[in-house]
């Protein structure tokens, strides 16, 4: 087993005949796995789709908890039936046994199914709190992250699971125990008993969902520039849609877009809480503009959280053609026992698509500068593969194969950590997911396109790759910073280096400390929480440590940015990052119940 579910007692697992379930008031959990899409087709009807899960849906009772396994397309379609009855909670991402291939390289290879969980009930979703075993590197046989000083913070079997599940995997046409009996364990919990499993892998039916007849059917040949115009690469300061509407059309090679999710963020110039309903036309209308200046057979990429993905794609399918759900596991600000890490990145080809320059030209894949850096952007990190650069410069030294296979589910490519690596813009991506993305769907020469381009990130990318760009960005400070930092590579420089900046503006809600010296380490101060947690058979408050603690309240005060900071050792025994290292809690169940 990969993962501990704590407090829990799995539920006992019932296959029955979908037609059975057809009862009202089920309060228990019920796991829906729909047929795969066979090879050449596109998804199942909305029709069949619709009478797999109405009588389903008809009998939950106001606890009980509904999964459905499927593929993206089905799942898209799955929740545009379920949205309005039931409470949508996630979409798990998990990893197939193996890639499947796309005939013809129009697109990356499937390495993904997924899991959307719904519960009658509203508000946060009900579960076990469940662990992931710690994974190591096969080469330093050290956990596969560095913790660095953090290690005495954390559980010593693992980290908490997330909504991108690689550490087991399946073929939805194959065997899901594995799968089934995760959501037994995660969903182990005194109010349910059963995970009825409703099983249609056995239905088949002709009854499929036809090419959607999208305006843009043209394909034609694809022919390399010989050589980059400059004056086609500008940066524009403008509204995104005004100045889309100026370009022409069949025009742009690729376009990548990180909008503005609709979170309330603070961006300069633009506040980030429209009404959904105004959110979404307002986004409808610059896709429907993307779809225009999209030259036949290329590429448009929007980067978004699941749910609003699905809400783009319903939009998208009616204009372009599907190519890919990019899964990026990129781990976000923890708000939730599930740890947020699916992003997706919708993949759609004006018509048909011509084959990925990045799968079938003789391209080399771009590698950082940084010779310590394991990544390559055609070749990504085999799973399981530290990024300490010790391991990463003596498996180059030894010419180790550490590269594993390019799909659409990715897990090398790491949000910015460190404030020197930062602009002063909030919501900045690694450049790493550019290259990437820039290097699979464009040859040399060719134009990216970035409609609220920020800081630049996707226009930068692009002229280090040499390839033309054009960048719109709403705020004249995000502006200037772009300009700047393009101006940067004229001179050699790397625009994202390692370089101290004041910064301002910040994506986390947790508050940015300045930089000070420590009279005594924070390791030191959250140990001796631990101490006194152990002491009093409880996580200390403030006045407790006032009262038993060996140090001054003012360090606490002053050094933490939350009490459940200062408290973070005390619910752990900590963890080794060597292989076997790990500690054994020393914990009962009982005790750890006092901690949470």
């Amino acid at each position: 087993m990969t993962h501990i579910s704590e407090q829990s007692e799995r539920l006992t697992i019932k296959k029955i005949q979908p037609s059975s379930l057809h009862a009202s008031n089920f309060e228990d959990v019920c796991l829906v796995i729909l047929p795969s899409v066979p090879p050449g087709q596109t998804k199942h009807s909305a029709e069949l789709i619709a009478g797999w899960l109405d009588g389903i849906v008809a009998g939950l009772g106001a606890q009980a908890t509904l999964i459905v396994l499927g593929e993206t397309l089905d799942l898209v379609h799955v929740h545009a039936r379920l949205e309005a009855l039931l409470h949508y909670h996630l979409w798990i991402a998990i990893k197939r046994i193996s890639p499947i291939p796309v005939e013809n390289k129009t697109a990356l290879p499937t390495y993904h199914f997924g899991a959307l969980v719904y519960t009658k009930y509203a508000g946060s979703l009900n579960h076990t709190k469940t662990r992931i075993e710690y994974t190591y590197c096969p080469a330093c046989d050290k956990t596969t992250k560095d913790y660095g000083g953090k290690k005495h913070t954390y559980n010593s079997y693992g980290t908490l699971i997330s909504d991108v599940w690689r550490d087991i995997s399946a073929d939805l046409e194959g065997n899901l125990e594995p799968i089934i009996e995760r959501f037994a364990d995660l969903f182990g919990l005194p109010d349910y008993q059963e995970l009825v499993i409703c099983d249609y892998r056995g239905f088949r039916s002709e009854s499929l969902a036809a090419e959607t007849s999208a305006p843009y059917s043209v394909q034609t040949s694809f022919v390399v520039p010989t050589s980059v115009q400059p004056d086609q690469s500008r940066l524009i300061l403008g509204d995104a849609l005004q100045e889309l509407r100026a370009l022409p059309d069949d025009s742009i090679d690729f376009a990548f877009v990180d909008p503005p999710y609709n979170l309330k963020k603070k961006y300069n110039r633009y506040a980030d809480d429209l009404s959904i309903t105004e959110y979404f036309q307002w986004c409808d209308t610059w896709i429907d503009e993307l779809a225009r200046v999209l030259k036949p057979g290329r590429t448009c990429a929007i980067l978004n959280i699941p749910l609003w993905d699905i809400r783009h794609f319903l939009f998208m399918e009616n204009l372009l053609r599907f190519q890919n759900w990019i899964v990026w596991d990129a781990l976000s600000f923890p708000v939730r026992l599930i740890m947020p890490a699916h992003y997706g990145i919708l993949c759609f080809s004006k018509g048909v698509p011509r084959s990925l320059p990045g799968l079938t030209d003789d391209q080399e894949s771009f590698v950082l500068p940084d010779a310590s850096s394991p990544f390559a952007s055609l070749e990504p990190l085999a799973e399981g593969y530290c990024l300490r650069s010790a391991c990463v410069q003596t498996r180059q030294r030894m010419n180790l194969n550490d590269r594993g296979p390019l799909t659409d589910l990715w897990w090398d490519i790491h949000r910015l950590k460190h404030n020197s690596r930062r602009v002063d813009h909030p919501c900045q991506l690694p450049p790493q997911l550019l290259y990437r993305l820039i290097s699979i769907f464009t040859a040399p020469g060719e134009i990216v396109l970035d409609c609220f381009n920020g800081a630049g990130t996707t226009t930068l990318a692009a002229h280090q790759l040499n390839r033309q760009y054009i960048g719109i960005e709403f705020s004249e400070k995000y502006h200037k910073i772009a300009q700047s930092r393009h101006q940067e590579i004229t001179l050699g420089l790397n625009p994202f280096r390692k370089k101290k900046r004041e910064l301002t503006e910040k994506n986390s809600p947790v508050e940015r400390l300045p930089e000070r010296v420590y009279e005594v380490p924070k390791k030191t101060l959250q140990l001796e929480v631990r101490r006194v947690s152990r002491l009093l058979g409880r996580l200390p408050n403030r006045e407790d440590m006032i009262q038993h603690g060996k140090y001054p309240i003012k360090y606490y005060d002053e050094y933490f940015v939350s009490w459940g900071e200062v408290c973070a050792a005390a619910r752990h025994e900590g963890m080794s990052e060597e292989r076997g290292g790990k500690q054994l809690a020393e914990l009962s169940s009982t005790q750890l119940g006092l901690f949470e």
